[in-house]
């Protein structure tokens, strides 16, 4: 039996039932080394996720504003990324 990538993803719990036609079209030309990674990626973020929301809980403002001022005025996201470039 050929491997069938959409209803291996669909197995795994990664296509929704109101994924439009486009979308299912390109999952099933994925080969079975690509879903296997997507499925692989997909289960080791769905492990991490507990912990990650864990710490999060423990994050409530960025810890410039213990400073007393606004740290979203004071950003340098940007800078610090190269979004900034012109």
């Amino acid at each position: 039996m050929a491997f069938n990538s959409l209803e291996a993803l669909r197995e795994a719990g990664m296509v929704a039932a109101t994924a439009g036609p486009e979308v299912l079209d390109f999952y099933a030309g994925l080969t079975q080394n690509e879903v296997e990674v997507l499925i692989s990626v997909k289960s080791r973020l769905d492990a991490l996720l507990p912990d990650v929301q864990a710490h999060s809980q423990q994050w409530a403002s960025p810890e410039a504003t213990d400073q007393g001022f606004d740290a979203a005025m004071q950003c340098a996201c940007a800078a610090w990324s190269g979004a900034g470039q012109v």
